[in-house]
């Protein structure tokens, strides 16, 4: 799912968080560092990914690419992890 594409004012594009290759577009990710079954292990981001990145990603599906350098699990989008709820039945409360 791309965001949006973005370049700089001087023209320069981005580069992939991943890797050294310029990154055309911002991409939705979802990232989990820890026990999958704790909401404090996964975070959302947006990122600048090249088009190889996000495709090897994108391919890994439910089972997210792992990155060796941090150990985290990347996942393509929002729609993975757990994630607590916030102001969730906040509105009914006297």
């Amino acid at each position: 799912m791309e965001i949006y594409n973005r370049v700089r004012q001087n023209d320069a594009v981005d580069r992939c968080r991943f890797c050294p290759r310029p990154a055309p577009g911002m991409w939705a990710m979802t990232a989990c560092n820890g026990d999958p079954a704790d909401s404090a292990s996964w975070r959302r981001e947006i990122l600048p990914l090249c088009i190889r990145c996000e495709r090897l990603i994108r391919q890994a599906g439910d089972e997210g690419r792992l990155l060796k350098a941090t150990g985290e699990r990347w996942f393509g989008g929002h729609t993975v992890g757990r994630f607590e709820a916030k102001g969730v039945g906040e509105w009914n409360k006297p």
